[in-house]
């Protein structure tokens, strides 16, 4: 449902700025009903994909790395940019195989996400893989440096709760699974 009191029409955009994983550009808008005007910053993102990887005795294999939005180790699921010609569910999969190791056969798609629509323009598709196994080791870019860690599927709601889980996007992704039949 679309309401015009609340739209803007965007009347110019800047130049963007390359930053390698995101561009970044200001635009110029109206508000569609108040002919008020602005400038809006939004960040040009590629969209990512993020993936729930349970083994067959429903263990989920998480990651720890570094983050340097915080300054902190972070505990997540899996997950990466969605490469030019993949769609989430192969792009998850290709990150799970080069964070892990681990290979998936049962996968599917349990929803999409915003990261933050407020200035952000991509998508986050939340990926869900079954029956998972150690295949290889990892494949990592040079700039990662990631452990992989298992945990009880039991545990996470626990882990989610008392802070040690704090990724925006990777509780949305274990909301959709408990969501999931």
């Amino acid at each position: 449902m679309t309401s015009r009191r609340l739209e803007w029409e965007v009347t110019s955009r800047g130049q963007p700025e390359d930053y390698r994983i995101f561009s970044a550009y200001r635009h110029q808008a109206v508000h569609s009903d108040s002919g008020r005007r602005g400038e809006f910053t939004v960040i040009d993102s590629p969209d990512w994909a993020n993936i729930i990887a349970i083994t067959p005795d429903e263990q989920v294999i998480l990651v720890r790395q570094f983050r340097h939005g915080t300054g902190e180790i972070t505990l997540e699921i899996p997950g990466g940019i969605v490469d030019d010609g993949e769609d989430f569910v192969t792009a998850a999969r290709r990150e799970l195989r080069e964070e892990t190791g681990y290979r998936c056969n049962e996968v599917e798609l349990l929803g999409v996400v915003e990261p933050n629509p407020a200035f952000m323009n991509n998508r986050c598709g939340l990926v869900l893989a079954r029956g998972v196994h150690l295949d290889s080791g990892q494949d990592l870019d040079p700039e990662e440096f990631i452990d992989v860690v298992r945990y009880p599927l039991s545990e996470i709601p626990a882990l989610i709760a008392d802070g040690r889980i704090t990724h925006s996007l990777v509780v949305s992704a274990f909301y959709f699974l408990s969501q999931h039949p």
